[in-house]
């Protein structure tokens, strides 16, 4: 196998400003932001389609008044409903609405779409095997 003219970060750089270019011209259809995207997700797919603001500040490693901005955008839009918590009101909850789960499911069907685009030249092996790789890639470096 001859040489590859590059290492791999060279090709894992090229590969992720690809998937984010495609990304972010989608979700500008959607008129969602990659971060706005990432916490639909989030709700999504947890319980109740609901967290704290704590949680979500924690799952993106952000401060406090950072998620509470991206939050209100969010809730500007109808896609997410805020308010405190029936146990504690010192508990923000973040709650996605049946708008907001729309919009992340047509979101991650264009992620989909994507992904398949993206590995189209492979065969389904290749495809399974290339997952475990980057899972072990990723698994060396956490």
């Amino acid at each position: 196998m001859d040489k590859p003219i590059a290492g791999y970060g060279w090709f894992i750089r090229r590969i992720d400003a690809a998937l984010e270019k495609e990304a972010n011209s989608n979700l500008q259809t959607l008129n969602l932001t990659m971060q706005q995207s990432r916490a639909l997700a989030y709700l999504a797919h947890a319980e109740g389609h609901t967290l704290p603001l704590k949680a979500l500040e924690e799952r993106f490693g952000a401060a406090q008044s950072t998620v509470a901005g991206l939050v209100s955008r969010l809730e500007k839009k109808g896609l997410v409903e805020a308010q405190g918590s029936p146990a504690d009101k010192r508990i923000k909850l973040v709650r996605l609405t049946e708008e907001g789960l729309h919009l992340h499911r047509r979101a991650h069907q264009q992620i989909v779409e994507s992904e398949a685009r993206m590995t189209a030249l492979l065969t389904p092996q290749e495809q399974e095997t290339l997952l475990n790789c980057l899972r072990k890639v990723y698994e060396a470096l956490r």
